[in-house]
């Protein structure tokens, strides 16, 4: 399973609030009731009871839990045990200091500023590197670098005698170094010189953030490349506004490479395009809660409930809107999570046709639990099922195939995008080979 998975949060998070002893693992004692907080933790409240045997897998790395010799050795077993589960979402954070709520930011306080250009790409051997996104807010957005385009030279260096990415990545780096970086750029045919100067870029931020333009005169087109940042819902709601107001009918929504984030997040995306109950969250046999969005008092509002009715968490966005024009949504292979839950949402639901690749079917939601010493744990909570009883595990199935080719990328075809176009417009041939 791929492990690079960005985690469906749970809007709510259980805390102790107390100030637990961070040197609580410094003892033999002390090591072994965590342990036993985190074996019980899992056995309690893992959303498949019998996924293991839970004291038979704690007894695994008991001994090497108890015996660690230092905090660094003692995190390493945990995160080996945990590993070990194999459900790509449950994860050992150790000490951290956890925000109170995961819906208000601070999962992103920590940025990871460092000089660039802000763009990511891939190597074609003997040509160059070709964009397959501009980030935006970046040097690249602002210079006018699209995705699709072939850097051909960096600073003078031709990269097309390059026979290794680690030489053409030199030569950016000492760009980037130098603090001026002048592409030559194959776009359409021509070569086109950019002079961009590097900036510091908070590459955990700007990767995240969605992008809008229209396609043509009645098209609209969002990347969404995560769930994770706080309000994304409100953002997205906002670029669909805005692409009606510029005349469009039918939305292709991009949700390539996108491996998650909040589930609540998510759920008011979806809202733009549904209302009512769009989810079953099920843990041990049982429905624990199940998705809802609808508006009120001008508001757009996903809450979680309890089959007992009792609200296990609410979030709300102002101005939302609603859109019920045509609405194509654009896979890879590698979505997972939420980036798997709305496409699963809405091809179940028939509000969707699905453009791109088969998915694997990661759809479990997890919760973030602390232990005595303070530290933090993800658990798998939940699994994801269709408000009908869809079993989304099998992953995505889109009604059109398409696959992503670099090649043609270069020469201005974006498959999946012709391709969604063509079923938007019912049209009897692919439009848009060589389109740019």
């Amino acid at each position: 399973m791929n492990k690079k998975i960005i985690l469906i949060f749970i809007a709510f998070v259980i805390f102790s609030n107390s100030l637990a002893s961070q040197e609580l693992w410094d003892t033999q004692a002390g090591r072994n009731r965590i342990f036993n907080a985190l074996v019980n933790i899992f056995a309690d409240n893992y959303w498949d009871p019998d996924y293991r045997e839970w004291d038979s897998w704690g007894d695994k790395f008991r001994d090497d839990v108890i015996n660690a010799k230092d905090r660094a050795d003692f995190d390493s077993v945990l995160r080996r045990m945990i590993y070990e589960l194999d459900d790509d979402h449950s994860r050992w954070l150790g000490l951290i200091n956890v925000p109170l709520s995961l819906d208000n930011g601070d999962i992103h306080q920590l940025t990871n500023l460092r000089p660039g250009i802000g763009f990511s790409h891939q190597f074609l051997f003997k040509q160059g590197i070709a964009i397959d996104r501009v980030y935006p807010e970046t040097p690249a957005a602002k210079a006018g670098l699209h995705r699709g385009d072939l850097i051909v030279s960096v600073n003078g260096e031709d990269l097309s005698t390059a026979s290794a990415t680690s030489k053409i990545m030199s030569y950016i780096s000492d760009a980037v170094t130098a603090g001026s970086v002048v592409f030559e750029v194959l776009r359409n045919g021509r070569t086109v010189e950019f002079t961009i100067k590097p900036e510091d870029i908070d590459f955990d931020r700007v990767q995240d953030l969605p992008q809008a333009e229209m396609l043509d005169n009645t098209t609209g087109y969002i990347y969404l490349p995560s769930f994770n940042l706080n309000n994304i819902a409100s953002e997205i709601h906002k670029m669909i506004a805005d692409l009606k107001a510029q005349g469009a009918k039918s939305l292709v929504l991009d949700l390539r490479d996108n491996l998650g984030g909040h589930l609540d997040e998510m759920g008011m995306v979806l809202g733009a395009f549904i209302e009512g109950d769009w989810a079953q969250a099920v843990g041990h046999g049982e429905i624990i809660w199940t998705p809802t969005y609808y508006l009120a008092n001008g508001k757009g509002i996903n809450k979680l409930v309890s089959p007992s009715g009792r609200v296990v968490s609410s979030n709300a966005i102002s101005n939302p809107v609603k859109f019920d024009g045509a609405l194509a949504l654009i896979v890879s292979s590698v979505n997972s999570s939420a980036g798997e839950i709305s496409a699963l949402v809405l091809q179940d639901l028939g509000r969707a046709t699905i453009i791109g690749e088969q998915t694997d079917g990661n759809v479990e939601a997890i919760q973030i639990f602390d232990l005595p010493d303070g530290s933090a744990v993800y658990v798998a909570v939940a699994n994801i099922k269709g408000i009908n009883g869809t079993d989304y595990t099998t992953g995505v199935t889109p009604d059109v195939i398409v696959k992503d080719n670099l090649e043609e990328l270069v020469r201005g075809y974006d498959a999946p995008i012709a391709a969604a176009l063509k079923e938007l417009k019912s049209l009897p041939f692919t439009p848009g080979k060589y389109w740019k």
